[in-house]
C-alpha cells in the first residue's frame, strides 16, 4: 500500500496556515483572606467607622449584662398582663353557689273560693304577711345559672311552702353580682291557724289541704367580700295558682263528721289565683377555682 500524499493547494490559491488557540495571559492568584480581615471590595462607607463584618452587616452593641431584656413582641404581652393584674378583681371562676335569704312576705288569696263568700272556701283570712326563708343551691357557667330553692312563707295566719327549680343570668361586675333569675314550682300550705277559718270549719282545720302551683322573677345584688363568701339583698315577685279540694271526711273523726258535712267546706272545693311577694337580705357561698 502506498502512503498517502499531502493534499496539493489548488491552482490559484495560497496555501493556508493551521489556526493557533489564543493564548491569554495567566492572572496572578490573590492571596487567601485572614481572618479579621475585611473582604476586598467591601469597604466601610465614608463617615463610618471600623469594618463591617463579613456579611456586610455591623456587629450588634454589646450587652450589658445588668439590664433585663425581652424578646420581640413579649413588652407588649408583658404591660398587657400587668394592666390585667391591675384589673382583676380577685375573684374565682365560680361552678356552685349555695345562699340563704331572710326577710319579709306578703301572700293575697283573696279570691281563693269557689264563689265570691269565701266562707264558701272556709277562710276568714286569705290575706297575710309576716317573715319568709329561702334555702338555695345550683351551678353557674360565666352568666348563666340554674338551681333549686326552697322557701317557707311563714304568715300570720298560715304557713305557704315552695319548692322551686330557678334559671336565668348572673352578671358580674367588678365585686358585684347582678342577677335576674325566673322561678316555678310547687307550693303547699303548711299549716292553718284557727283563726283563719270560719267558725263552723274549726274543728277540720287539721284536714283542709291546699296546693298549687306558682312562677315569678327574682332580682338581686350581691357584694362578695372574699372570692368565697357574699352578702347581698333581693326581691321577687310570684303569682299564684292554689287548688283546695273537697275534704276527705274519711279523715275526719268520727265525732266530727255530722258537723263537717254540714259545712260548705265538704260539699264544694275552691280554686284561686293570687300573688305574693317577698325582699331580704341573703347570704351566698361560692366554690369554684
Amino acid at each position: 500500500m502506498q502512503p498517502m500524499q499531502p493534499m496539493q493547494p489548488m491552482p490559484g490559491t495560497q496555501p493556508t496556515q493551521p489556526t493557533q488557540p489564543a493564548q491569554q495571559p495567566m492572572q496572578p492568584m490573590q492571596p487567601m483572606q485572614q481572618p479579621g480581615q475585611p473582604v476586598p471590595g467591601n469597604q466601610p462607607m465614608p463617615g463610618t467607622s471600623g469594618p463591617p463584618a463579613g456579611n456586610g452587616l455591623a456587629p450588634p452593641p454589646p450587652m450589658d449584662p445588668n439590664a433585663t431584656t425581652t424578646p420581640d413582641g413579649a413588652a407588649g404581652t408583658k404591660a398587657q398582663l400587668e394592666a390585667a393584674d391591675k384589673a382583676d378583681d380577685g375573684r374565682n371562676f365560680e361552678l356552685v353557689y349555695v345562699n340563704a335569704d331572710v326577710g319579709a312576705s306578703y301572700v293575697n288569696m283573696t279570691s281563693f273560693a269557689s264563689n265570691a263568700d269565701t266562707t264558701s272556701f272556709g277562710l276568714k283570712q286569705t290575706q297575710s304577711a309576716g317573715p319568709g326563708f329561702g334555702l338555695g343551691a345550683g351551678i353557674r357557667l360565666v352568666v348563666l345559672a340554674f338551681g333549686v330553692r326552697a322557701r317557707l312563707n311563714q304568715l300570720s295566719s298560715f304557713g305557704l311552702w315552695q319548692l322551686n327549680a330557678e334559671a336565668g343570668f348572673k352578671f358580674p361586675v367588678k365585686l358585684f353580682d347582678i342577677s335576674i333569675m325566673a322561678h316555678g314550682g310547687y307550693d303547699f300550705l303548711g299549716s292553718l291557724d284557727h283563726a283563719a277559718l270560719s267558725s263552723d270549719n274549726q274543728a277540720a282545720s287539721g284536714d283542709i289541704t291546699v296546693r298549687g302551683w306558682n312562677a315569678g322573677l327574682d332580682a338581686g345584688l350581691d357584694y362578695y367580700l372574699v372570692p368565697m363568701f357574699s352578702i347581698g339583698a333581693g326581691v321577687s315577685g310570684d303569682f299564684l295558682s292554689l287548688n283546695r279540694p273537697k275534704l276527705d271526711i274519711t279523715k275526719v273523726p268520727a265525732a266530727q263528721q255530722d258537723a263537717v258535712k254540714a259545712s260548705p267546706l265538704y260539699q264544694q272545693s275552691g280554686d284561686s289565683y293570687g300573688f305574693g311577694f317577698m325582699g331580704g337580705v341573703r347570704l351566698g357561698l361560692h366554690f369554684g377555682f
